[in-house]
C-alpha cells in the first residue's frame, strides 16, 4: 500500500517571549516594546512588537542600537518559565489537532500527512490548526505555509500574510521557489555572498545548478543547498514528546471518612480530568491519588496503568485500583488526581479493550483507515454459508463499502495503525 504524501505546515506567529511579556505587563499592549534576554548576561534584542520594528529594531539588534532607533520603546526582560510554560500550552493545543507538532520562538511545524477525522480537508485543517494558535497566543492568526517539505512549508509562510494560508502543491515546490531572494535560504552569510559573486540572483538560478558544482563550491553543504533550492529535503520534524502534568483537585464541603463519599469524589476527579484528556488528545502514562488529611500528612499512592489512559472511562478504571490501596486514619479533607501525560500516539485497535470494542469506536477507527489510505484499506466480513473443516473458510471478505456502513464488525488489511 503506497504511503501517503507528507504534507507539512508552518505557521509564523508573534515571538513566545513577546506574548509571554505582553501578559504579565497588558497595559504594553499596542506600545513599542522591546523583549531582551536578562540583564547580567547583556543579550541582544530577542523580539519586538508590531510598533517597535515600525522603527528597524529586529531580533538580534545590540540594545543600544535598538534603544537609539526607538527611545520611546519599553525594554522588558524575557521569563523562561513563562516562555516554557507557553511553549507547553501551544504543543498541547496543536498536539489535539496533528499527530506530530514541532514549537520554535516564532514558527510551529504540523504534519498534516493523510487525512484527519475532524478536518478531512487540508485548507479546514490548517484553519483549525491557525484558530488555536490565535485563542492560545491571545493574538490574530498568524500567517501560515503549507507544503510538501519542512523548507517549503516555511518559505510558504515566509511570503504569506497573517490570517492567510499559502498552500504550495505537492510537485510545484520548484516553480514556487524559483522567484525567491537567495537571502531567505538558511545558509552561511558567506555562501550567500559567494552565490551572489557569481551572479544569480534567486533561488530558482541556483537550482539551475548540478549538485556537482555546488559541492564544488561549498563541499557538503553544497548538497544541502540544492535539495532547499529544488524543495526536495527531507528535515522532519522535532517533536515535543516531553512529559506534561495536569491536576484534579475537588475540596469536600466539610472532611470525610465514608469510602462511599470517597469513592464518589474520587469518581467525579476522574471523569473530569479523563474528558479534558480526551478533548486535547492527551494520554495519562502515570496516575497518582492523594488523599489530604486533616492534621496529618497526606496520603499518596502512584501507578502506571498497563496501557494509556485516554478517556474518562479508562482513567477511572486505573484510579478505582488506587483508592483500594488507600486506608485513611483521619478525615479526608480534600483529594487530588495528578496524571503525568503524553501526546496521544496512533497504536492498533484492541477489541479486547472495552473503549476500542464499542461499535462506534471501531467504525470511527475504519473511517480514518479509509479516508487515509483509500476505501480499499478495508475488507467486511461475512458468515460463509458452508465454511467447512478449515477455520479460515467461516468467513468471506466482500469488497470494501464506505465504513459508516459497515455491520459490527470491520477488520483492517493488514498491520494498519489507528
Amino acid at each position: 500500500m503506497p504511503e501517503p504524501a507528507r504534507r507539512l505546515l508552518c505557521a509564523r506567529h508573534p515571538h513566545l517571549g513577546l506574548v509571554a511579556a505582553l501578559r504579565r505587563h497588558p497595559e504594553l499592549r499596542g506600545e513599542a516594546v522591546i523583549v531582551w534576554g536578562a540583564p547580567e548576561l547583556r543579550l541582544p534584542v530577542l523580539a519586538a512588537s508590531a510598533a517597535a520594528a515600525a522603527t528597524g529594531v529586529a531580533p538580534g539588534q545590540p540594545l543600544r542600537q535598538a534603544q537609539q532607533l526607538c527611545p520611546q520603546a519599553a525594554f522588558v526582560s524575557v521569563d523562561g518559565d513563562d516562555v516554557e510554560r507557553l511553549r507547553a500550552a501551544v504543543a498541547t493545543a496543536l498536539g489535539s489537532l496533528s499527530p506530530a507538532v514541532e514549537v520554535g520562538e516564532e514558527e510551529c511545524c504540523c504534519d498534516l500527512s493523510g487525512s484527519h477525522a475532524a478536518h478531512p480537508d487540508e485548507g479546514r485543517w490548517a484553519a483549525a490548526i491557525a484558530r488555536a494558535l490565535m485563542e492560545t497566543l491571545d493574538g490574530e492568526l498568524p500567517a501560515i505555509g503549507v507544503g510538501s517539505t519542512r523548507f517549503v512549508a516555511r518559505m510558504a509562510a515566509l511570503v504569506s500574510e497573517p490570517r492567510h494560508v499559502r498552500r504550495v502543491p505537492a510537485g510545484g515546490e520548484a516553480a514556487f521557489l524559483a522567484p525567491l531572494p537567495l537571502a531567505m535560504l538558511p545558509v552561511d552569510p558567506a555562501i550567500g555572498a559567494r552565490l551572489a559573486a557569481l551572479g544569480l540572483d534567486c533561488i530558482g538560478a541556483v537550482a539551475n545548478l548540478s549538485p556537482v558544482e555546488l559541492q564544488r563550491q561549498f563541499g557538503p553543504e553544497g548538497l544541502v543547498l540544492h535539495r532547499h533550492c529544488r524543495g526536495t529535503d527531507e528535515g522532519g520534524l522535532a517533536v515535543d514528546a516531553g512529559p506534561r502534568r495536569a491536576v484534579e483537585r475537588v475540596v469536600l464541603d466539610g472532611a470525610a471518612a465514608d469510602l462511599e463519599v470517597l469513592r464518589f469524589t474520587t469518581h467525579r476527579c476522574a471523569m473530569d480530568l479523563g474528558d479534558s484528556l480526551h478533548r486535547r488528545g492527551l494520554m495519562a502514562v502515570a496516575v497518582a491519588l492523594v488523599l489530604e488529611l486533616e492534621e496529618a500528612p497526606p496520603l499518596r499512592v502512584e501507578a502506571h496503568p498497563p496501557l494509556p489512559a485516554g478517556n474518562a472511562a479508562e482513567l477511572w478504571t486505573a484510579v478505582l485500583a488506587l483508592l483500594g490501596e488507600l486506608r485513611p486514619q483521619a478525615p479526608v479533607s480534600a483529594i487530588r488526581l495528578e496524571a503525568e501525560l503524553r501526546v496521544a500516539a496512533a497504536r492498533q485497535a484492541d477489541l479486547w479493550r472495552g473503549g476500542d470494542a464499542e461499535r462506534e469506536q471501531v467504525l470511527a477507527a475504519a473511517t480514518r483507515l479509509q479516508r487515509r489510505y483509500g476505501e480499499t484499506a478495508l475488507r467486511r466480513p461475512r458468515l460463509a454459508l458452508d465454511p467447512g473443516d478449515l477455520p479460515e473458510r467461516r468467513f468471506r471478505w466482500e469488497a470494501p463499502v464506505p465504513a459508516a456502513a459497515m455491520g459490527d464488525a470491520v477488520v483492517a488489511a493488514g498491520r494498519t495503525h489507528v
